[in-house]
């Protein structure tokens, strides 16, 4: 299992590097063998891994690792349709959607290989949280702290049971796509919930 830790260094708030972590020991633990690439603006990405992974970062640094990937849209588009995972974690699977907005009116070109949207404002969502999800049988637990909503998601990852979704009403966070997973939890979300570690492995080929 090769697997490419994108933007190592500039989105990686919350010890979000912890899901790779988690994703190599139980990897290893079910007999495979796991490389792990760490790349970032300075780097032309190596995207013949099997597992894409993006944490978390500042709006700053989401806004450069943002301008930096869109150059890729579609060799990655064509790697997802391949059977490529990708887990994206807080701020940074709002990169491919179709835009983000920052809190000064500025809309922000994504990636738009999904057709949500993301709006960030002055006021921060802070909170523990429940969910559901259809990949394993038991809740999920993380964190959430932001300042967007997210606006057109049609199939979100998981089912709010307690804290906040993609919007303020929504009773669906995240998205998942095919291969591509996205989720706004942090904590690191796989160190936190072993079997949905388990389930993303299982999905990669």
């Amino acid at each position: 299992m090769k697997i490419l830790h994108l933007y190592h260094d500039l989105m990686n708030l919350y010890g979000d590097y912890g899901n790779v972590c988690a994703v190599e020991k139980t990897a290893c633990d079910k007999g495979k063998s796991v490389e792990i690439i760490k790349q970032s603006l300075s780097d032309e990405p190596d995207f013949s891994c099997n597992l894409l992974y993006i944490g978390s970062g500042t709006e700053k640094n989401q806004k450069a690792a943002m301008s930096h990937l869109i150059k890729y849209r579609d060799i990655i588009k064509q790697r997802l349709d391949e059977g490529l995972v990708i887990l994206t974690t807080g701020n940074a699977f709002e990169m491919f959607g179709k835009s983000v907005t920052d809190k000064y009116s500025q809309r922000h070109e994504g990636l738009s290989l999904f057709d949500f949207e993301s709006v960030e404002s002055d006021e921060r969502i802070v909170t523990d949280c429940l969910f559901k999800t259809e990949l394993c049988d038991v809740d999920i637990i993380g964190f959430i702290n932001k300042a967007s909503v997210i606006k057109g998601v049609t199939s979100p990852l998981f089912e709010v049971v307690n804290g906040c979704g993609n919007d303020k009403d929504d009773t669906g966070e995240g998205i998942i796509k095919g291969g591509f997973i996205g989720t706004h939890l942090i904590g690191p979300l796989l160190i936190r919930n072993s079997l949905l570690c388990e389930r993303l492995i299982d999905m990669i080929k």
